[in-house]
Parts: C-alpha cells; sequence; structure tokens
C-alpha cells in the first residue's frame, strides 16, 4: 500500500529555517545556542519537519552530524525559497513606490580604511532613501562571496577578484595599492626599503595569500612561500611576528609603519594594484534595493563602466611582484 504524499502547501517556514540553521551551525548542539531553544525543543522540531517532508534530512550520532543526500537537496532547495520571498518583498516593495525586503551584502576584509572604498558612504546614502530593508553585511575571501552570489545568498559582492567566474557580472569600482613589508623584528628591517638585494628578498620567509592560487604570469621575484593566510589580520600577525615578509594593503599596513612596527621593501619597484569589483549574478531579475544600492556604491566609488577581463587582468598586477602570489 502506497503511503499518502505529505502536503507541503503548509510547511511551517520557521521549521525551514530552524533546518537551515542547524545546517549552517554545522550541527544540533550549536545551533541551540544559536536558536536560543533547548535540545529536546530542537530536536522536536526538526522531527517535526522531517515528518511534514516525509523524508529523513539528517543523521547525527557517534559519528556526528551529517545531512542526508535528500536533505543536501532540501537545504539547496530551501536557500531558492527564501531568495524567491526576499525577491518577492522587494518587488512588491518597488510597485509600492517604497524600497522593501532584505539586501545582503559581501566585502572583501579589511577595506574600511581604503579611502578609495566608501562603501560605508554609499550605506549612508541608501539609507537616506525611503525604505524599510534589513541589511546584511558579511566579509570574506573573494570565492566565498562569488560561491554567496551563485548560491542566491548575497545581492552584492565587492572583492578584488582574481578571475572572473561564469554567471556574474564584474564592474570596477576602485583600486587598492599592495605593498611588502617586514616586521621590526626581521633581519632586513634596518636594510629596507632599497639596500635589501634581491637574494635576501627572494630567501625571506614569504607569507602567501592563500585565495589568489596560481596567478597569470611568471614572476621575476620568486618567494619563498613559508606560510599562507586567507585574510589580512592574519597576514599582518605573521609579518609583525618578524619572521615573514608579506604584502598588505598600503592604507592598511599605515598605523604600523608610522609606529615603526613595519617597514615597505622595495615600494617603487614591487608595488602593484589589486582592482576591486562590484559582482553580481546574472540572469536575475532587476530587484528595487539592489538597482538602488548599486547606484548609490557608484555614485559614492564613481567607478567606471564595466571592464573587459583581459583589460581587468592588465590592472590587477600582472606584475613581477604582484604574481609572486
Amino acid at each position: 500500500m502506497l503511503r499518502e504524499a505529505p502536503q507541503l502547501d503548509n510547511v511551517d517556514t520557521n521549521l525551514l529555517r530552524v533546518f537551515c540553521t542547524v545546517v549552517e551551525c554545522g550541527g544540533f548542539t550549536p545551533a541551540q545556542a544559536e536558536l536560543n531553544i533547548s535540545a529536546s525543543a530542537l530536536s522536536t522540531k526538526m522531527a517535526a519537519l522531517e515528518t511534514r517532508l516525509g523524508m529523513r534530512l539528517c543523521q547525527r550520532g557517534r559519528i556526528g552530524f551529517r545531512l542526508t543526500d535528500k536533505g543536501k537537496c532540501v537545504y539547496a532547495a530551501v536557500q531558492q525559497l527564501f531568495s524567491a520571498h526576499d525577491d518577492f518583498q522587494a518587488e512588491i516593495g518597488t510597485l509600492r513606490g517604497k524600497l522593501l525586503g532584505s539586501l545582503h551584502i559581501g566585502v572583501m576584509d579589511n577595506t574600511v580604511t581604503n579611502p578609495k572604498a566608501r562603501i560605508h558612504q554609499a550605506i549612508a546614502r541608501f539609507m537616506r532613501r525611503d525604505h524599510a530593508v534589513h541589511i546584511t553585511l558579511n566579509t570574506s575571501v573573494p570565492a566565498m562571496l562569488e560561491r554567496g552570489l551563485l548560491d542566491g545568498k548575497l545581492h552584492v559582492g565587492v572583492s578584488a577578484y582574481y578571475h572572473h567566474v561564469p554567471g556574474l557580472h564584474y564592474e570596477r569600482l576602485f583600486s587598492e595599492q599592495q605593498t611588502l613589508y617586514c616586521g621590526a623584528n626581521h633581519p632586513l628591517f634596518s636594510l629596507v626599503p632599497d639596500r635589501v638585494t634581491l637574494k635576501e628578498i627572494s630567501t625571506a620567509k614569504y607569507v602567501a595569500r592563500g585565495y589568489m592560487g596560481r596567478r597569470a604570469g611568471k614572476p621575476t621575484v620568486p618567494m619563498n612561500t613559508a606560510a599562507t593566510s586567507y585574510d589580512m589580520e592574519s597576514i599582518a600577525r605573521f609579518i609583525l611576528s618578524g619572521h615573514f615578509i608579506g604584502y598588505l594593503p598600503a592604507h592598511y599596513a599605515a598605523s604600523w609603519v608610522e609606529r615603526g612596527e613595519m617597514r615597505p621593501i622595495w615600494p617603487d619597484r614591487l608595488n602593484y594594484d589589486s582592482v576591486f569589483e562590484v559582482a553580481t549574478r546574472k540572469g536575475t531579475p532587476k530587484i528595487g534595493i539592489v538597482e538602488a544600492f548599486l547606484e548609490d556604491l557608484k555614485r559614492e566609488t564613481r567607478g567606471p563602466a564595466l571592464t573587459a577581463p583581459k583589460a581587468r587582468r592588465k590592472d590587477n598586477g600582472a606584475t613581477a611582484a604582484a604574481s609572486a602570489d
């Protein structure tokens, strides 16, 4: 006898949000703290959702938390559902003549001290509009921003992108100067900026940016990569330890340079510019709140028109120094 198919027309969206929280927290125990509910209440909610959907979504026990194959598919479908709901709210708001809904923005780390970035000024401009918008701002590495855009978790992503992903639209905003530094306790500190030799630079322990991968172009300044980091703050810590050299945005390193805790290495020869772009997903309907924020962001940064990938790679530091990352 066939089981009656579950009725999905009245699935509680709150249960779906609980499920997403469990997935994103990596299990029931961390989700309890996030949701501020007891273990029994969380288990009851998850059991109710599985009963309503008619399938097992996850497994937990001695082996830890794990989504079933169907659970993975449900999670992806729920993300699409919530994204569509946000888009619906935004569209209705546009029809009513008021910005309404949720706006999800992703930004690369440590851009706040870049005078060219002006992201918080763009937010300030947006806030002067007639709106009832909840803004979520996340900081992450380029690849995670691109994944968030493709998954529909982000509407806008601002970063230095080191390659263009199919399915995303990129538009140039501003540039950021990258300079090679050493810390005060580093053996090269007394020799920089210009009395250090190429051999000393190439043999010094170097901290690389893990998210950049293999850059195009053969480096004429080979680096002795001895450490890897995925954010600027960690790179700064490596440099300040006195054991590594590495690239940092000049605006971010300025305070340590002023205090004598860092010095640039060959700043006139080894610096390069990273081009920052705003990325959005291709093929999605125009959403009023997203279009409004993009307009405010472009007005603040005064970015030119869409940059072709070939030109972007040239601007984005296909120099010997940039290729070292």
